[in-house]
């Protein structure tokens, strides 16, 4: 593959997993990551830094493994998630990514700008989460999957519950 070709499939997938999110496609967002991959909503400590561990460290979301994103998708379907009752409508969109190769052989780093509109219909309320991703991609055969994902919210005064379709 070339370097521009990669780039394009990994524009691509970043593309994916936005619309599998905002048109409920929960197993072919689920397939996008990898099994041992990370997805992380860091807690600011203050007004410019964020915490560094999520480990020992609060965070609004950190899930380690995708089995962990797959338990979130099975509470959306059995009514155990708060956070999706009703589900809302979601319009995500990701612009500016910037694509660094870590192992030419393997890796990238995109960083991009994002946005995350959602329709909560039983308040009437429009609500918008921004901010950047931070998503590592691993080459497969033919494609790129999620290896982690970091979202850093700019707004991080939460007035609704939060979940990972949200963001």
């Amino acid at each position: 593959m070339t370097q521009q070709h990669d780039r394009e499939l990994a524009r691509e997938l970043l593309a994916r997993e936005a619309l599998y999110l905002d048109t409920r496609q929960w197993g072919d967002w689920l397939d996008l990551y990898e099994d041992d991959a990370v997805f992380w909503v860091p807690a600011w400590r203050d007004e410019t830094n964020l915490i560094q561990d999520p480990e020992t460290e609060l965070s609004f979301i950190y899930l380690r493994g995708k089995a962990l994103l797959e338990e979130r998708v099975r509470r959306l379907g059995s009514e155990r998630s708060a956070a999706g009752l009703p589900l809302p409508r979601t319009v995500h969109m990701v612009t500016g990514s910037v694509i660094e190769e870590l192992d030419p052989e393997h890796l990238l780093r995109v960083s991009s700008a994002w946005s995350s509109h959602i329709y909560v219909h039983k308040d009437n309320a429009l609500l918008t989460y921004a901010g950047r991703y931070e998503h590592t991609l691993v080459r497969t055969a033919d494609a790129y999957r999620i290896q982690s994902k970091k979202i850093i919210l700019a707004n991080d005064f939460l007035i609704a519950k939060l979940d990972f379709f949200y963001v």
